[in-house]
């Protein structure tokens, strides 16, 4: 069973049976400043992994850049899957496996296409919906913006050292966030599932309720249901 591969690009989505919750895509930077002009690539959407498959996915990578990717599975079975990185040389980076959640950290050393893969090998029979998470940062672009402010003779290494630590916690709330989003979207599916539990077995129960009242009934009538005749036919006094 072969893979399948999707590219993720800053100008379009796959639609291939996923259900993109958001894409947001860091646009490189400009000559104006800004605390949110990293370059880089920022995805997260959910996908469905059928039974004996792996899904995977193509994301490009510059040279130096963070690659974070994270993912949690939903729902289906015992909730567990393998996840793994490989360079553009099919070269395993990091790998996780047997598990419902997790995280990959990673420094790419030249640029290249990084295939990020999802595995529901576990499974012979059941589906699993996962929720992932993709970002590449890179931070060494910020030493453009100080060599242009050291070009003009600022003393600007206490406000580098501050924007840094800035971006730093930036990113931290965005993967905090992302974390969060992912726990409200297990706890209604939670939710929704315990919900129609619930609401099945009380119709299960309501209808055993009815058919012994229904034998109850029947089985009392039959019971002082006594002929007017005997067995020969005559009256019965």
């Amino acid at each position: 069973m072969f893979p399948t591969y999707v590219v993720l690009c800053s100008a379009c989505l796959w639609n291939l049976f996923l259900q993109v919750t958001q894409e947001r895509v860091i646009e490189e930077s400009t000559d104006d400043f800004s605390f949110d002009g990293l370059p880089g690539a920022q995805h997260e959407f959910k996908i469905e992994v059928p039974a004996s498959q792996e899904e995977c996915f193509v994301q490009r990578v510059a040279q130096n850049a963070n690659l974070h990717a994270s993912f949690e599975v939903l729902r289906g079975g015992d909730r567990i899957v393998d996840f793994y990185v490989k360079d553009g040389y099919n070269n395993m980076i990091k790998e996780i496996t047997y598990k419902s959640e997790g995280s990959i950290e990673y420094t790419a050393p030249i640029n290249g296409n990084f295939q990020i893969c999802v595995q529901n090998i576990h499974s012979r029979f059941l589906s699993k919906l996962v929720y992932i998470y993709i970002v590449t940062v890179v931070e060494e672009e910020w030493s453009k913006y100080v060599a242009e402010i050291e070009g003009l003779h600022t003393a600007v290494q206490n406000f580098t050292t501050s924007i840094t630590e800035v971006q730093k916690s930036i990113d931290k709330v965005r993967l905090h966030q992302a974390t969060s989003r992912m726990n409200v979207i297990k706890d209604w599916y939670l939710l929704t599932g315990n919900n129609a539990y619930v609401m099945y077995w009380s119709v299960f129960q309501i209808v055993s309720i009815l058919a012994t009242s229904c034998f109850q009934v029947y089985f009392v009538r039959k019971l002082f249901n006594i002929p007017n005749v005997t067995p020969s036919s005559k009256p019965r006094a």
